[in-house]
């Protein structure tokens, strides 16, 4: 197996995981099987409708307004308090502020018009059936005004909230609803999964220089690469150099912490 496809497997195997850009230059990388471990749970709705567990979502089955929308936003105390009504539990002791990503709003959608070797049909996900969903009475729930100053602030630690689909590989409409699992991981975890640079450099070394490039210095917020956007089999082994750093770019999901400032 040449080294080109080697990293294109990789990719691929690859392709849910996150890398999260913290402040002081760290770049954390949070595998699938990381966050989507079910110890770490907290919020789950199964393809039949179930309200597995309840955080963010309330019993009506409606995402506060702070959450609903953005790809990467903050969670902050009204949220944790309002997940404690949610959830019957007092999640205020076992949870702290921080930051939701929400892959859900990430699609990974191809963008170069270009030619692949392995062009399998997508398999499409199951949506939930419409009659088996709750009917709201309010849809809407706004940060009520005495607690809006709370959206002004920065999380003080990058404890994090993630959301994804049940199936991420699988295609989806948006007219429908699917299933789908949030997770917490702590600060403290998150610290345990920073990346260090390598000598000689691997290839997260050569995705690393890419965020800083693409993400940190144009101060994007969030991204999803696919990656079979990354070329059809006519694609050289240059392109894997290392001095050629934006010729293999990371193809994951990406959230970039530093945007969000005081």
């Amino acid at each position: 197996m040449s080294d080109l496809q080697t990293l294109r497997d990789k990719a691929i195997a690859s392709m849910n995981d996150i890398y999260v850009m913290l402040s002081e230059d760290n770049i954390a990388y949070l595998p699938y099987d990381l966050y989507a471990n079910e110890s770490r749970i907290i919020e789950k709705v199964n393809v039949d409708g179930t309200f597995a567990k309840h955080f963010f979502l309330n019993k009506e089955g409606v995402y506060p307004a702070n959450l609903s929308g953005p790809a990467v936003t903050k969670v902050i105390p009204w949220n944790l308090e309002q997940a404690t009504i949610n959830s019957g539990n007092n999640t205020k002791e076992a949870y702290q502020p921080g930051y939701f990503i929400d892959l859900r709003q990430l699609k990974m959608s191809r963008l170069n018009m270009i030619q692949i070797s392995n062009d399998s049909s997508a398999v499409a996900d199951t949506p939930i059936p419409n009659s088996a969903l709750p009917i709201a009475k309010n849809t809407f729930i706004p940060v009520p005004k005495d607690q809006q100053n709370q959206l002004k602030a920065v999380p003080k630690n990058a404890n994090l909230y993630v959301a994804f689909f049940q199936k991420p590989d699988d295609t989806r409409s948006s007219s429908e609803c699917y299933s789908y699992c949030v997770s917490y991981i702590s600060a403290e975890e998150v610290n345990k999964h920073i990346v260090i640079s390598k000598t000689p450099p691997t290839h997260q070394d050569i995705s690393i220089e890419h965020l800083k490039t693409y993400y940190g210095d144009a101060q994007v917020q969030a991204g999803a690469i696919n990656p079979k956007d990354l070329g059809s089999d006519s694609t050289t082994k240059h392109n894997i150099e290392f001095d050629s750093v934006g010729a293999m770019p990371v193809t994951c999901y990406v959230a970039n912490l530093r945007t969000f400032k005081p």
